[in-house]
Parts: structure tokens; C-alpha cells; sequence
């Protein structure tokens, strides 16, 4: 049986998706400035990405076309991304997997108040079942019960809904016939590029809040993964769009839930599990069905 590179691409993307949350986590616990960590990877990647264009023979375009619409990418990735390594540093794994998790919701709903989507009975009963999953994340918490609203669960909730910016500008402005690598790189350098401010003012190198040289090996291994996940994500989008892509969701979800517990421990009580099962479920029924319009793009390192 001969699999597919697509194939291949999709089972990684989903894979990486589930293993980022607790790979964010290591970062946090080896007190990973978050600035070094976006101004870090993106030329990491960037870098990485050009490489990997000159090995497979690609020319890069650095076009103008292609640089605006990199710059706007990082700026709109860049927010949730940040907000998401903050928050993980406030809430276990567990939690903020299944809190990042529910993003393709979201991006339903803009996507139907954009036009882009067609209100479907079945996607519409999707978006109802993951907002459940999501309740029942929430009040199941400690404290919730007797009136203890747990802020930084709710502030998560941030991350997922502002990732729908960046997959509606994705989907809406993709440059027509521009190749991966160079897409992928453009938007590695800006992110890089915008965050390096943040860097100097917050955690400038020479300050004490800079880390040992050995904390840095998970801004190496995310840098590395995330060249792959770049090549996944706009390989698949490009080739076979977002509807194939975002079921990729199919094998982030447990994914996530099931590193967090490995790595972590902890959080694994019935509620998280009925939670994952009810989203699993609507993950079900966003994906099945017929669509008249295709769906915007995901979240590519959540």
C-alpha cells in the first residue's frame, strides 16, 4: 500500500498540534521569556524554510505580494500565539489543549456572519455541541461550583477566538500560485521581526531575566518542528483545502489531552474526559456532511 505524502502531512500536523501545548508548557516551566521564543523561531524557521526551498529545488519569491501578505499573517498569528503561551503558564495542559481545541467553532461562526459558510443544521448542531464541551471544562473546574469563576480557564478562551482573525486573513488574501516556502518563510522572518521590540523592552538578552543556553533547547526543537508544520500546513491548504485540513483536528484533540498526561500528569479527571468525549463529537459532526462554501483555513501551531 503506497500512503500519500498529504496523507503523511496530515497525520504530523495533527500530531504536532497535540504534542505544541505541552511542548509550550516545557517552555514556560524553563522560564522561556515568550519574546525569545517568537523572535527566536520565527528567523529559525525562516531560515529553516529556505533551506529547505533550495533543497527541493524551489525558487523563493520575496515579491511584494508575497511580503505584505507575511507581514499581515505574523501580526494577526502572532497575538494568540503570544496569549497562548502566557495563559499555559496559568492553566494545565490538559485544559488549555482542549481550550485551543475548540478554534474550528469559532471559526464557523465568523464564518458565517462573513458569508463564507452556509448555515448547515449539522455544523450548526457542531458549533452547540462544542460550546457544551466547553461548559462542562469550565464549571467541572475546582471552585467553579460554589461561585469561584476561574479567570485564566475564560481568559484562554481568548487564543482560540482571536486565531479566527489570522485564518480569515489566510484564507481570504492567499496569494494566487505562490509556493509554499516562501510563504511559509515571509511569515516566519515578520513574525520574528515584529516581536523583536518585545524582546529588547521586556527580556533584552544581557538582562537577568535571560535563561541558561540549555532552556533554550525547546525554542530548538519547536523551531525544528515548526519548518515541518509550515511545509504541512500550506501544502495541504493549497493542495487540498481547508475543509481536508482541519480535520486534522481528528488527531489533535486526543492527541493533546493524551501528551499533556503523559508528560504532565494530572487533569485527567471524568470531566475533562466527558468534555473530550462531547468534542470529539462535535468535531464529528463539523466535519461530516455536505458544505456549499468551504470553510476558512485553522490555526497552524496551536
Amino acid at each position: 500500500m503506497i500512503i500519500s505524502r498529504h496523507f503523511l502531512y496530515f497525520i504530523f500536523l495533527g500530531l504536532f498540534w497535540g504534542l505544541s501545548q505541552s511542548l509550550y508548557k516545557a517552555m514556560a516551566l524553563q522560564n522561556m521569556p515568550i519574546s525569545h521564543v517568537i523572535v527566536y523561531a520565527g528567523f529559525g524557521v525562516g531560515a529553516g524554510l529556505m533551506v529547505a526551498a533550495r533543497l527541493s529545488g524551489t525558487r523563493l519569491d520575496f515579491s511584494r505580494e508575497v511580503i505584505v501578505f507575511g507581514l499581515g499573517c505574523a501580526i494577526l498569528l502572532n497575538i494568540p500565539f503570544a496569549i497562548g503561551l502566557f495563559l499555559i503558564r496559568h492553566l494545565p495542559a490538559t485544559e488549555m489543549a482542549l481550550i485551543v481545541s475548540t478554534a474550528p467553532f469559532f471559526n464557523y461562526v465568523i464564518a458565517l456572519a462573513t458569508g463564507r459558510e452556509n448555515a448547515v443544521p449539522r455544523r450548526l448542531l457542531a458549533v452547540a455541541a462544542g460550546f457544551v464541551s466547553s461548559a462542562v471544562l469550565i464549571l467541572s473546574r475546582e471552585g467553579m461550583l460554589s461561585g469561584q469563576i476561574s479567570w485564566w480557564t475564560l481568559a484562554a478562551f481568548s487564543s482560540p477566538i482571536l486565531y479566527t482573525a489570522y485564518n480569515w486573513f489566510a484564507a481570504h488574501f492567499w496569494p494566487k500560485d505562490r509556493d509554499v516556502y516562501s510563504i511559509g518563510a515571509s511569515e516566519s522572518y515578520w513574525s520574528g521581526f515584529v516581536a523583536v521590540p518585545a524582546l529588547l523592552y521586556f527580556a533584552a538578552p544581557w538582562s537577568p531575566s535571560t535563561p541558561e543556553l540549555f532552556a533554550y533547547w525547546t525554542v530548538l526543537v519547536a523551531g525544528i518542528l515548526w519548518i515541518i508544520e509550515r511545509i504541512a500546513f500550506f501544502t495541504l491548504i493549497r493542495d487540498r483545502g481547508a475543509v481536508y485540513t482541519i480535520q486534522a483536528v481528528y488527531v489533535s484533540t486526543p492527541a493533546a489531552v493524551l501528551f499533556a498526561i503523559f508528560f504532565y500528569g494530572g487533569g485527567a479527571d471524568i470531566w475533562l474526559w466527558v468534555s473530550l468525549a462531547i468534542l470529539m463529537v462535535a468535531l464529528w459532526l463539523n466535519n461530516t456532511g455536505s458544505s456549499v462554501r468551504p470553510l476558512t483555513a485553522i490555526q497552524p501551531s496551536s
